[in-house]
């Protein structure tokens, strides 16, 4: 009778419901390894963010399309420009020594030097302006854990954006002046292009130095531009003019027409490595501690 009792009462007894286990933080958890894990995962989605980002607006493909446009256009000024002065000059006559193929190839870089250097800046400087809107800036700083991993996705999608669209742009003026002028030493090509897109990822590095102290896109672009453009400045100066990082897109020419080889540029191009990446290293120690 008491067993029968006793089973009744646990036919009658609930069910116990089963119990759920929330996920911990990320590294909070027992196993080390997990929150490492879902940490690394958390990164990748900034790099995914900021490749996404890129390629889903038409920055990197108006930036693509200018230095590609130049590097058709410039080889063909160069090669026709006394027929279009004097048709711009009303029949006056200008006489002008026949390009060489390094003048090809030198208008290009001359020309992109300038606007497609500006261009580079904007677009970095868009990329880095996350903290103009408080939302972002709180949203991204949930996510990482110092101001490196902050940078380091923007860093690297706006140097690897603006390396392949000057590397497209040198490729085109290649072409073009081959073709409209005269041959050009491949090496001398490639070795111009190496300094160009060195050169262009310094110029990246400075933006992101700019936006430790800036927050907005344009004040970030002038504080670039200004310091880019100082260089050149400061390159006067005979004595430092060969070791400043502004002497690297020259070198596409100097190359073209044999004034220099390739070893004469490669102290220029480690100090301007070497530049770049203290001036990251300076950035994100600055954004690490800056009040959102």
């Amino acid at each position: 009778m008491t067993s029968q009792i006793g089973a009744g009462t646990a036919e009658r007894r609930p069910a116990r419901r089963p119990v759920r286990r929330l996920p911990l933080p990320a590294g909070r958890g027992s196993d080390g390894g997990a929150g490492s894990s879902a940490s690394s995962r958390r990164r990748m989605n900034l790099w995914r963010l900021e490749w996404l980002r890129l390629i889903r607006t038409p920055r990197a493909l108006a930036l693509g399309a200018v230095f590609l446009a130049t590097g058709l256009i410039e080889p063909v000024v160069t090669r026709y420009a006394s027929s279009i002065f004097a048709h711009v000059g009303n029949g006056v006559h200008v006489s002008a020594p026949p390009p060489t193929a390094a003048d090809g190839l030198g208008s290009y870089v001359t020309e992109i030097t300038l606007v497609g250097l500006i261009l580079v800046v904007i677009l970095a400087a868009s990329a880095f302006s996350f903290d103009s809107r408080p939302g972002l800036a709180t949203f991204l700083r949930t996510r990482v854990s110092g101001g490196w991993q902050l940078l380091a996705p923007r860093f690297a999608a706006s140097a690897a954006a603006a390396a392949a669209a000057y590397s497209l742009g040198t490729l085109a003026a290649w072409y073009e002046t081959s073709l409209l002028i005269g041959p050009l030493p491949a090496a001398a090509v490639l070795g111009g292009l190496l300094c160009g897109a060195v050169y262009l990822v310094f110029a990246v590095a400075v933006t992101a130095l700019a936006a430790s102290t800036a927050r907005s896109t344009v004040p970030i672009a002038g504080i670039a531009v200004i310091i880019l453009l100082a260089l050149p400045v400061l390159g006067t100066v005979r004595a430092v003019a060969r070791w400043l990082p502004s002497a690297l897109p020259g070198a596409a020419y100097d190359l073209a027409d044999g004034s220099h080889t390739l070893p004469y540029f490669l102290p220029t191009l480690a100090i301007a490595l070497a530049a770049a990446a203290a001036a990251l290293l300076l950035a994100a120690a600055r954004l690490r501690t800056r009040e959102v």
